[in-house]
C-alpha cells in the first residue's frame, strides 16, 4: 500500500509526522544528465517498509530522512548510468523469470501476485522498474567486480586456517586414545614403535597390563566433533575410517595413538565422475550434418575395443586436445559439460559407444570407460570459501569505486 511518510511514522510511533512534499513537482536533485523529482523522493518514502524504517531511519530527523533518501536515489542514479555506459540491459524475458521466480517463492503464480500488490494499493509498473533496476545494479556488480574478483589457493588455505574450516568437512569422531606418557622424552625409540606396533594390532589396553612399567593412560574420548580436537589430532585423523589407528602423535606430554571407532562427516557431498571418450566432427560448409552422423554411425560401427577407440578419435576426431591422446577426457562431471554431452555420458553403459549426437560443438559419440562415486566435499568447502573471500574483495572494490564514481559525477541538490 502507498503511504505517506507521516502515515508510516504516526503508526509506527517512531517519529513526529514529516510533512509531505504535496502536489507540486520540480527537480529536487541533478545527477550528471539525470534529475530526481520531488515526486520520486516521495514515493521512494512511501516504499519504505516498516523493518527499513526501524533499523535505519528511527533515530533521523525530518530532515536527516529526506536527505538520506536522496543519497541513496544519487547512488541508484550513478550505478545504473554506469550501467548503461557497460551496455548491460535486463531482457524482458530475464524479468519475467525473476518476477516468477519470486512469485512462486511465495506460493503465487505471477498474476495472483501482481493482483496482491494491487490490491495493496501499490503500484505494480513502478515495482517491476525497480525490479529491473536492482537487478541491472547487480549484473553490473558481478561483471565489473565479483567475476574479475581472483582467488589464489593460497589466501583459500590461509583463511581456512585463520577460520579454523576443515577441507575434509566437519567431522563427528567416536575416539579412544592411548597415551604413553614421557614429558622428559626418555623412552627410546625402538620401545615406542614396539608399543605402537602391538597397541595397533591387539588392543589399547592389553598393552597397558604388559607394559605397567610405564605411564600408560587409555581413555575413551567418545563422540567429539573434530573442531573440538586439537591441530595435532586433526592433521593425524585426516583421512581415517571407521576401526583404523593414527600414526604416532608426539606432544610435550609424551605419545598418542588414537584408534577411530566411527567417523560421520556431516558435510558428505557424494558426486558420480566418468572415464569418457570421445570423437567430434564439427560441420563444414562442404559437409551437411546428415553426412557428419553417418559417418559417425559408420566410425562407431567399426569400433570393438577402446584400442580401437583411440585409434579412432586421433584419425577423425576435430577436438584435437582429446584426439592426441585417443579422445580421452578423463574425468569428468556432468555439471562440467554442454548438457547434450552430460545427458548421453550418464545413459551410455560402461565399456559401449554411443549413437551420434549433437552438441553446440558439433557431432559426437561417446565411449565410457568407467564410472565412480566420490565424496566431494573438499571441493565444495574450498569452493565456497574460495567464493567468500572474492564476495569480500568485490564489495571493497566495489565501495572505492562507487565512492570514486561520485566524485567523478556532476551532482547538484536543489533546496528541499
Amino acid at each position: 500500500m502507498i503511504r505517506s511518510i507521516p502515515t508510516i511514522f504516526s503508526i509506527c510511533l517512531l517519529f513526529t509526522p514529516v510533512e509531505s512534499f504535496g502536489l507540486d513537482d520540480r527537480i529536487i536533485v541533478i545527477v550528471n544528465d539525470k534529475v530526481i523529482l520531488k515526486s520520486e523522493i516521495q514515493n521512494a518514502i512511501d516504499s519504505l517498509s516498516d523493518d527499513e524504517i526501524t533499523r535505519d531511519f528511527s533515530t533521523l530527523s525530518e530532515r536527516e530522512i529526506i536527505s538520506k533518501i536522496i543519497d541513496r536515489m544519487i547512488d541508484k542514479n550513478l550505478l545504473l548510468q554506469a550501467a548503461k555506459r557497460f551496455d548491460i540491459e535486463i531482457s524482458d524475458i530475464a524479468l519475467e523469470n525473476k518476477l516468477i521466480e519470486i512469485a512462486t517463492s511465495q506460493g503465487l503464480t505471477l498474476n495472483e501476485m501482481r493482483n496482491q500488490i494491487l490490491s495493496n494499493g501499490d503500484d505494480y509498473q513502478r515495482y517491476v522498474q525497480e525490479l529491473k533496476d536492482q537487478m541491472t545494479v547487480d549484473a553490473l556488480f558481478v561483471t565489473q567486480f565479483y567475476s574479475r574478483a581472483n582467488v589464489t589457493e593460497e589466501e583459500v588455505d590461509s583463511f581456512m586456517r585463520r577460520e579454523k574450516i576443515y577441507e575434509q568437512g566437519n567431522i563427528k569422531y567416536e575416539l579412544i586414545e592411548f597415551v604413553l606418557v614421557d614429558d622428559e622424552k626418555k623412552i627410546s625409540k625402538d620401545l615406542i614403535n614396539q608399543l605402537y606396533i602391538e597397541a595397533s594390532e591387539t588392543s589399547f589396553i592389553e598393552v597397558k597390563e604388559k607394559y605397567r612399567d610405564y605411564d600408560i593412560n587409555v581413555r575413551n574420548i567418545g563422540e567429539i566433533e573434530m573442531t573440538s580436537l586439537p591441530a595435532l589430532y586433526i592433521d593425524a585423523l585426516r583421512g581415517k575410517n571407521n576401526g583404523e589407528y593414527t600414526d604416532l602423535i608426539e606432544s610435550s606430554k609424551g605419545y598418542h595413538i588414537l584408534k577411530v571407532l566411527s567417523a560421520k562427516n556431516k558435510e558428505v557431498a557424494y558426486i558420480d565422475e566418468y572415464k569418457v571418450r570421445h570423437i567430434l566432427i564439427k560441420p563444414d560448409p562442404m559437409t551437411s550434418e546428415k553426412d557428419i552422423k553417418e559417418k559417425l554411425f559408420e566410425i562407431r560401427n567399426e569400433i570393438t575395443s577402446i584400442e580401437v577407440f583411440a585409434q579412432k578419435a586421433k584419425e577423425y576426431s576435430s577436438d584435437l586436445a582429446s584426439a592426441f591422446n585417443g579422445g580421452d577426457l578423463n574425468w569428468q562431471r556432468s555439471k562440467n559439460l554442454v548438457p547434450e554431452f552430460a545427458v548421453v555420458m550418464e545413459k551410455t553403459p560402461i565399456g559401449t559407444v554411443s549413437d551420434p549426437f549433437p552438441s553446440k560443438f558439433g557431432w559426437h559419440i561417446l565411449y565410457v570407460e568407467n564410472k565412480r562415486t566420490i565424496n566431494d566435499a573438499k571441493s565444495i568447502i574450498r569452493k565456497n570459501v574460495a567464493n567468500a573471500i572474492r564476495a569480500d574483495k568485490a564489495k571493497r572494490e566495489r565501495e572505492d569505486w562507487k565512492a570514486s564514481l561520485k566524485d567523478q559525477a556532476f551532482i547538484e541538490i536543489k533546496d528541499f
